[in-house]
């Protein structure tokens, strides 16, 4: 008979263990990684205090002064720390997490001397060891990561002889500690954290910067395998299962960082060489050159006007468009003139994706966020593999920050630090723009052939400044290029003119239906379509959201942003639920909405949309389109809605003609 204590201890265990996974399984889908994330974070919480109810607290006084020490610190920290400085924070979270498994595992040994069992003292000694080395070798990792320290690898004579010898020494000492007396057991430990520590020292100092995910990734699964080894001195099921889930997690990791690299593991860790990398100097402009040779180097990368006139004329003829993002993007926090960009070609009409490479960060993931937070829509990420059969077909590859993940040198050159790594194939475009701070070689030291080849165009200096150049001028005609963005940039009158009738419509109506599209995603204008539905609901108007299966990228994604904006679920109406209301709505409001309020879809045949069900828009009283330009949407068909005569059209980004639509408003209240 399993003992009742047992039983529901066995329970509360699996419970918060099931949890945790869980929350970790969420992880794969972008959009519920938020909700894993607390998820996960909530499970270790409930272990914590679990440890806490069935060890007792012998000195609560120190215990929760220490919590609120240490939660303080973290929220401090979390609210300091910026993107760019993620990297660097994570490897500092390694380093934590193995201090406090060497300080366990010290005490517990020190504690349980003379009555731990022949296991729990091995994986005592086995936490100590792998505590400390992670301690020092993430330290040296959030040096190179936070440019404290040189991202050249340091290779001292016999580095490898050097870190097998330290390693021997500390597999002695664990073995002498298991039967030395224990009047000397203690500076055996403390010989045994000592040696550890020059170990992760020693271990990650050769590690360059070109291969600090792989470093990080590493790092990450021995600080849970430290983790688990003290839930074996303590013998806490909890401290185990969490531990080995974050080894588990960590080695994949590591093995999908090599695997994108074409790593070796050994090779990274080991290096072959006995020197780091023979970084080139610059080359200087060659004076002898003929200035009329204009695929040169030297007009390639200084021809600065010249060089932003070629940019825009591409990027305004080009069909199909891929986006780059480096480290450098992070650097010059430029992802939010990234998106601005990518609203610009969009809103042409134009196929955008941005191509992330495993490593374009300085850790795992590192690009991804960087681009959610910026607000790029998932569906756009492809990874190297999807997206580098597309670069053939590509009118532009916009380059931005990057560098060694877009050196053809890898694939085309033996013997370099990153011979074999797998790379975007940016130069089978047919034109390459480089928004880069120089043209010197990246992290591996190596020249990029990119940056000389005939196709590619060089805007150099910081990325925020060049690209919100290449933005401006997207914005207007371009001396050179007459088809440039505007064959009707609406006139600053015009627009307020549109915005005063539509306010005036607005405002008189009793019933309105709002109609949420992938324009409104994009421009982030979801919360100033919210807060003009509760200006209307103010005004005793009846709102309603008229929301399309296919109107975000995926199905559900206008539900998820409206929701994330706040709107109450029960104001949300599918299609075949509102469409018969139309007939009787004074007003529709539609954001950044095109085809799937297009009446082309049922009034025309043999369009890519023929026959699909669209909202009923065009049977409403009233109707007001906040679209940035009248241009088809992706199927290419022109929306006959724009020429009815009950349709006002404010042209321009959603979120500004809606933040002009709520001070008009206000101001007829």
């Amino acid at each position: 008979m399993i003992d009742a204590y047992f039983a529901t201890n066995l329970f509360l265990d699996f419970s918060i263990i099931g949890v945790l996974i869980l929350g970790i399984w969420l992880f794969r889908s972008p959009h519920r990684a938020k909700f894993g994330n607390l998820m996960a974070a909530f499970a270790l919480l409930c272990a914590g205090v679990l440890v806490l109810w069935r060890n007792g607290i012998f000195h609560p006084g120190w215990v929760f002064l220490s919590l609120l020490i240490g939660s303080a610190a973290g929220y401090w920290v979390a609210k300091k720390v910026t993107m760019i400085q993620i990297p660097a924070m994570v490897a500092f979270q390694h380093g934590a997490g193995g201090v406090a498994a060497f300080l366990l595992s010290l005490a517990e040994l020190m504690r349980g001397s003379q009555t731990l069992g022949v296991t729990n003292e091995i994986s005592g000694i086995l936490g100590l060891a792998i505590g400390s080395l992670t301690f020092s070798g993430s330290m040296i990792a959030g040096g190179k990561l936070s440019n404290k320290l040189g991202q050249t690898p340091i290779i001292l004579p016999s580095h490898t002889l050097l870190v097998m010898a330290n390693l021997l020494a500390i597999m002695i000492l664990g073995v002498a500690a298991l039967y030395a007396p224990v009047s000397i057991r203690l500076y055996l430990y403390i010989l045994i954290i000592i040696l550890a520590i020059i170990f992760g020292i020693v271990f990650s100092i050769r590690i360059g910067g070109a291969d600090m995910p792989v470093l990080i990734s590493f790092l990450n699964a021995t600080a849970g395998l430290a983790a688990a080894f003290c839930g074996m001195i303590i013998e806490s099921r909890l401290l185990i299962a969490c531990g080995a889930t974050v080894a588990a997690s960590g080695s994949i990791l590591t093995h999908v960082m090599c695997k994108a690299m074409n790593r070796n593991l050994f090779g990274i860790f080991v290096p072959a060489g006995q020197a780091g990398p023979n970084i080139p100097k610059r080359q200087e402009p060659d004076v002898s050159t003929d200035p009329a040779e204009t695929n040169s180097p030297q007009n390639n990368t200084t021809n600065t006007d010249t060089n932003l006139e070629k940019a825009v004329e591409i990027a305004t003829k080009a069909e199909k468009i891929i986006i780059v993002p480096g480290y450098g993007m992070a650097v010059a926090q430029a992802q939010f003139k990234v998106i601005d960009f990518a609203k610009q070609m969009i809103a042409m009409g134009k196929d955008v994706k941005f191509a992330i490479h495993p490593v374009a960060g300085r850790m795992p993931g590192h690009m991804n966020v960087l681009l959610a937070e910026a607000g790029v829509d998932y569906d756009m990420l492809e990874e190297m593999d999807s997206v580098n059969p597309e670069f053939k077909d590509t009118d532009l590859s916009l380059v931005i920050g990057a560098c060694d993940v877009v050196n053809p040198a890898a694939i085309e050159t033996d013997g370099s630090p990153i011979s074999g790594m797998p790379i975007l194939l940016t130069h089978e475009s047919k034109h390459i723009v480089c928004c880069n701070l120089d043209d010197k070689p990246g992290y591996s030291g190596v020249d990029n052939p990119l940056y000389k080849n005939p196709n590619t165009i060089m805007l150099l200096g910081n990325a925020v400044e060049t690209l919100g150049q290449l933005v401006e001028c997207l914005t207007s005609k371009i001396p050179g290029s007459e088809d440039a963005l505007s064959e009707s940039i609406p006139s600053k009158n015009y627009r307020e003119d549109k915005t005063t009738e539509a306010a005036a419509v607005l405002s008189s109506a009793k019933k309105i239906i709002i109609i949420p599209g992938y324009g409104m995603a994009l421009a982030q204008a979801q919360f100033k379509i919210v807060e003009l539905a509760s200006i209307f609901e103010t005004m005793g108007v009846e709102v309603k959201f008229a929301i399309h299966p296919v109107a975000g990228r995926m199905p559900g994604h206008m539900n998820v942003l409206l929701a994330e904006a706040e709107v109450d679920y029960d104001k949300l109406y599918e299609m075949d639920a509102v469409n018969p209301e139309f007939p009787e709505t004074d007003a529709v409001l539609i954001c950044g909405a095109c085809d799937v309020v297009n009446p082309a879809a049922m009034e025309t045949e043999g369009t890519p949309i023929s026959g699909m069900p669209i909202l009923q828009a065009h049977e409403a009283k009233k109707i007001i389109v906040c679209n940035y330009d009248e241009k088809p949407g992706y199927s290419g068909v022109e929306n006959t809605l724009y020429t009815n005569p009950k349709t006002i059209m404010i042209p321009g980004d959603a979120a500004s003609t809606s933040d002009d639509l709520i001070k008009a408003l206000k101001a007829s209240i």
